[in-house]
């Protein structure tokens, strides 16, 4: 039975549910509709009993056409969900093995989804981002899945990547469908799925990455090889590939090369080393002691020949060093320890060496900086004791006392390191030696400095990795908010609020070594940010500090924003008091929207605007209202 008439009167009927039952006189195409059914309705009594209704619809008066109107078209959706079909034809056949399965999802919520990883343009970061916070089941449906795998070739690097972070979170289930159809002398996409497969299978991906390297071509191939240098069983076979690849291929040979150990390894990069001493750079990740003890052996020589030579030191001897320096970071053995203790003795000779241009070379500062580089990147472990073995031999000079005390805070108790250390931190105006002590002072912050409160670990951690042996003691905060001398010896940089705000580092360390919920900690906190706001004339970067240790700006607010009225911009400020609304009370907030509009220095293009909006927004917020969308605020112009 062909039931075409009853999907067009079912398409006429929505029609006239949307346009009005007023039209349906008027309605031929329904009209028309209804005479194509009356065949149809002979052969049914249900389609008879549709025929009936859209009769008597047809002819009723207007006032009761709606509920006529709305019994016809459920009868008719009805019928017609019960005729639906799938639309093809053939025998059902269950989904392909690790191609992803079945999710009882509408298509109209993955279609965002889709479009987003099968098409381009703008926006499509944030849709892929979102669906995984909110609905990560979405990504194992098996029309998600293939389309987030192809996505792994997508023009836009960052959305290739982030297909490929998203696969390695799904887990070893996603591995069938990325060899399904896999290519060795495919493109980037291939070479993604290479990487995806090994982080997912680790050594278990050995055999089938030795099964298509002799296939594997450009990028796959080169990821194939990064790939088998994961397996410490791959040794010989990445020393062949090191003598037969040539290019980039050779170069990540070397790369994989770097991972492995034993004597067979070591030999090779000394013969390496030997004929082209810039490898080295690939020998930076490793921390292996055969690896560590190389890198010392070059170094030491490399420097002990500038010492001897003395006076300006050519370019080439400079760039040579410094690629040796910079695969020192994190190294470790014996003879890496014995280098430090050789360049410490060194130290008055090694300052007096010039560059090229007969400038001070700096390499006493370049390996000072190293070496703190080294003991955050290795954390507890001999560089702890070798740099307490190094202060401890000159402890009225700043230079190792960074590393000492990030050293103190891998290895000792909290109030250990503090009682050894605070001392350089002087709450009263030293009368003598102001310059030395400062100097001390600065250091100690230096070595603070790379500590950080990690508010989703609830730990104190060294570069973002390492804890400290105890969380920090408690007397620092007070200690570092009565410091003499708000200084680090560094620059400070713009904030995350307001880039035009460059904040001194002191503050930001000490911002940094500040745990949100202590409340001893905000009760200091929030009036020393207060007195560095009015000292520095920075409201939104400080403000933003006093919302998240508890505080409000008001009161220096008004005066900090006059100092630089050009910056005081609507849009700025609108994004400060919205800020200010999520966490103050609405009270609170009104009165600081009222000392920003007193202040006089909101910025001469948005005052009128300003004029209107605030004490509008001040009556919402006194109504017991939200505070408004930017929106509201632009249509106040």
């Amino acid at each position: 039975m062909n039931l075409q008439p009853l999907y067009d009167v079912k398409e006429r009927l929505e029609y006239a549910a949307i346009a009005g039952v007023s039209l349906l006189g008027e309605d031929f195409r329904l009209q028309r509709a209804a005479e194509g059914l009356k065949p149809l309705a002979a052969a049914s009594p249900v389609l008879g009993k549709i025929d009936a209704g859209l009769t008597k619809l047809l002819a009723a008066p207007p006032e009761q056409r709606s509920g006529l109107l709305l019994d016809v078209l459920a009868l008719v959706d009805a019928v017609a969900y019960t005729q639906a079909g799938a639309g093809f034809e053939g025998d059902l056949e269950p989904l392909s093995v690790g191609g992803g399965v079945y999710r009882q999802i509408s298509y109209g919520q993955i279609s965002p989804l889709l479009t987003a990883l099968t098409t381009t343009g703008g926006g499509r970061m944030e849709i892929v981002k979102s669906a995984w916070e909110n609905h990560p089941e979405f990504f194992e449906d098996y029309r998600v899945l293939p389309a987030v795998i192809v996505g792994l070739g997508d023009g836009y690097g960052e959305m290739g990547e982030l297909c490929a972070t998203l696969l390695k979170e799904l887990g070893p289930s996603v591995i069938p469908a990325l060899k399904q159809g896999f290519d060795p002398a495919g493109n980037k996409e291939m070479a993604r799925r290479v990487e995806v497969i090994a982080a997912l299978d680790g050594k278990a991906a050995t055999p089938w990455l030795r099964e298509i390297l002799p296939e594997a071509k450009k990028d796959v191939r080169s990821a194939v090889i990064t790939a088998l240098g994961g397996d410490r069983e791959n040794t010989s076979l990445l020393l062949d590939l090191a003598k037969s690849e040539r290019g980039k291929n050779r170069e990540t040979a070397l790369e994989a090369l770097a991972k492995q150990d034993g004597d067979e390894v070591s030999a090779f990069w000394e013969r390496e080393l030997g004929k082209n001493s810039q490898v080295v750079a690939f020998l930076r990740p490793t921390r292996a002691d055969w690896a560590s003890d190389l890198v010392a052996r070059g170094l030491w020589d490399r420097v002990e020949a500038a010492v001897e030579q003395g006076g300006q030191i050519g370019k080439e001897t400079h760039a040579d060093v410094s690629a040796w320096l910079a695969s020192a970071e994190g190294k470790s053995s014996p003879s890496m320890l014995d280098f430090w203790r050789w360049a410490d003795a060194e130290t008055e000779a090694i300052g007096k060496l010039q560059n090229h241009t007969g400038q001070p070379l700096r390499l006493g500062a370049q390996l000072a900086e190293l070496l703190l580089d080294s003991l955050c990147t290795a954390g507890p472990g001999p560089l702890c004791e070798l740099c307490l073995e190094l202060w401890g031999k000159h402890k009225d000079e700043a230079r190792w006392l960074p590393h000492a005390v990030v050293a103190s805070l891998l290895t000792r108790s909290a109030s250990e390191v503090y009682d050894q250390f605070s001392p350089y931190v002087p709450a009263v105006k030293p009368l003598l030696g102001g310059a030395q002590k400062q100097a001390l002072h600065n250091a100690v912050l230096e070595g603070l400095g790379r500590l950080a409160w990690k508010e989703d670990t609830g730990a104190y951690l060294i570069n973002g990795v390492w804890p400290t042996a105890q969380p920090l003691d408690k007397r620092w905060i007070k200690r570092l908010t009565h410091a003499v001398w708000k200084t680090t010896g560094k620059n400070g940089s713009g904030s995350a609020y307001a880039y035009w705000e460059p904040i001194e580092e002191y503050d930001l360390t000490l911002i940094r070594l500040s745990d949100p919920s202590d409340e001893e900690t905000r009760a200091l906190l929030v009036p020393y940010l207060r007195e560095r706001m009015a000292e520095n004339g920075q409201p939104y970067s400080y403000s933003h500090y006093l919302f998240r240790f508890g505080g409000s700006p008001r009161g220096v607010l008004g005066k900090a924003m006059a100092r630089n009225s050009k910056s005081n911009r609507l849009g700025v400020l609108w994004r400060l008091m919205n800020d200010a609304a999520q966490v103050l009370p609405p009270e609170e907030t009104a009165m600081l929207l009222e000392e920003v509009l007193s202040s006089g220095g909101i910025n001469k293009e948005a005052l009128p605007t300003a004029q209107k909006a605030i004490p509008w927004t001040i009556e919402q917020l006194r109504a017991g209202k939200p505070f408004p969308d930017w929106d509201d605020w632009l249509n106040l112009r």
